[in-house]
């Protein structure tokens, strides 16, 4: 009796796994860089030959940096909006499907409205005869990534796969055709 149930081993599925956390980690670290100083637009003078102050330099003081001001970068706080539609059809670029899609991804941003995803990860899962299909859960959640800028140009970056990606999602309870939209923004 071969002990291989069709499923791939658990060393395949941390390494996925550990290769997730490393890349949301990466994110989280250089997201939360705190950007480096500008240079004072006012330097003080320096000591020059002249005995005394120059009459024709005035100088004022910098304005004091504000209380409230917070470094750029992403938010640490992510939002997860989840669309379904048809897999097969979305990724054969059906016009249909795509109408859905965007239909779909631009009731799930409303409440975002004014914020901009600086990064985004969707993960797909589409199921075969009961398991998640890993290969179609990749190219469906790629097909979801590719439209996510046209569904909403002013919100989603432009496509990228350094800033779009898509994943398989191969959760048991998730129903095939679904696609978890993970989404970082640029700190306001």
């Amino acid at each position: 009796m071969s002990r291989d149930s069709g499923r791939p081993g658990g060393t395949y599925l941390a390494g996925w796994l550990f290769a997730d956390l490393l890349l949301v980690i990466v994110l989280v670290v250089l997201g939360s860089e705190v950007p480096a100083a500008a240079p004072d637009p006012h330097p003080s003078p320096t000591a020059t030959a002249t005995a005394g102050p120059d009459p024709s330099r005035s100088t004022s003081p910098s304005p004091a940096p504000s209380e409230t001001a917070r470094p750029g970068g992403l938010d640490p706080v992510t939002v997860s909006v989840g669309v379904r539609v048809d897999p097969d059809a979305l990724i054969a670029g059906r016009p249909a499907e795509t109408a859905e899609l965007t239909r779909q991804v631009n009731e799930e941003i409303k409440r975002y409205e004014g914020r901009t995803a600086a990064f985004v990860m969707v993960f797909g899962t589409v199921r075969s005869g009961g398991a998640v299909d890993t290969g179609r859960s990749d190219a469906y959640a790629t097909a979801v990534a590719r439209q996510l800028p046209q569904a909403a140009p002013r919100f989603f970056p432009p496509y990228s796969e350094k800033i779009i990606r898509g994943y398989h999602d191969s959760g048991q309870a998730i129903p095939s055709g679904t696609a978890r939209i993970e989404l970082f923004f640029l700190l306001s």
